[in-house]
């Protein structure tokens, strides 16, 4: 599955600009809210910073705060105070959540890249911790047999 998204800019006047664009479309336009239903969208895909960095290596974010961390608040705030009554995104949403919850194996994988292969230093204590374990067991092993 391969999902599309189209790009944003973050800049440091972005909020205010977005939050007016929204305001504004939660007036004129309640039965079409694509700018709200978007930033919904973007809402439940940041939760952490390494979410922030996966959107802006696959250049979904353009980030021109300089800080990850920033931007994960700037998109995490923006929907404080918007009602979740319709989503033109609500369907793919569900695809999403299927997809994640059918699959045991995606899941997974995603929780060992996120917790023990986010970068080359956890990567490689991982591997090393793994090695020295075999190690242990075969020695552990080895000596049970003599």
């Amino acid at each position: 599955m391969k999902l599309k998204l189209t790009q944003f800019c973050v800049k440091y006047d972005t909020e205010c600009v977005i939050r007016n664009v929204m305001a504004l479309e939660q007036i004129l336009y309640p039965r079409e809210p694509y700018i709200c239903s978007y930033f919904l969208l973007m809402d439940q895909l940041v939760d952490t910073v390494e979410d922030v960095d996966l959107l802006v290596e696959e250049q979904i974010i353009v980030n021109l705060l300089g800080s990850n961390k920033a931007v994960m608040k700037l998109v995490n705030s923006l929907c404080e105070q918007i009602k979740e009554d319709k989503s033109c995104y609500s369907d793919l949403c569900v695809e999403l959540n299927k997809h994640y919850e059918i699959s045991k194996v995606n899941r997974s994988v995603a929780i060992l890249k996120r917790v023990y292969f986010k970068d080359l230093w956890t990567s490689s204590s991982t591997v090393l911790g793994v090695v020295v374990l075999l190690f242990s067991v075969v020695g552990t092993i080895k000596s049970l047999m003599s």
